[in-house]
């Protein structure tokens, strides 16, 4: 019995110490999450300043508007994913489950649709003719831009749209 104590103590204090060093990595990598995300963020907008021409003034109206914009978007798209997992996940579905997920998927891209030109109405009142003409080239020259990021010589690519 002396023998088990100092064990069973021992064993106490490496679970203790491992579960605190797992709780820090988990913590340690949703902080490195949380700042990759909010420099791809800053980057995006950076190139949407950049390429669209805008003022200061414009910036500080546009790009609160636009992130609230793709937080819709994304919200409605994790919707779907959601209800998607569930049934992939799911014992017995019912064909009535399988029809209504795939139509809320089908109705997933009219609902961004939706969001988007009500925000481009928003942002008429912002930008002017030709920024509104490169908004809508800004979005796949980003997308562009971050698949060649990776790539030897690939800051290179694309050009600023214009």
């Amino acid at each position: 019995m002396k023998k088990l104590l100092p064990i069973l103590i021992l064993a106490l204090s490496f679970s203790v110490s491992f579960n605190a060093l797992a709780q820090d990595n988990k913590q340690d990598q949703q902080n490195a999450h949380k700042e990759k995300w909010e420099k791809f963020r800053q980057d995006k907008h950076d190139f949407y300043v950049k390429t669209m021409e805008l003022t200061p003034e414009q910036a500080e109206k546009f790009i609160p508007l636009y992130d609230e914009m793709e937080r819709l978007k994304f919200e409605a798209t994790r919707q779907v994913r959601r209800e998607s997992r569930a049934i992939m996940n799911a014992d017995n579905v019912t064909d009535e489950q399988y029809k209504e997920a795939a139509e809320h998927a089908a109705a997933l891209k009219e609902q961004e649709l939706k969001i988007e030109n009500e925000y481009y109405t928003r942002f008429c009142e912002i930008l002017t003719p030709r920024q509104q003409f490169l908004y809508h080239r800004c979005e796949p020259e980003f997308q562009k831009k971050m698949v060649h990021k990776g790539k030897p010589g690939g800051d290179k690519k694309p050009q600023e749209c214009k």
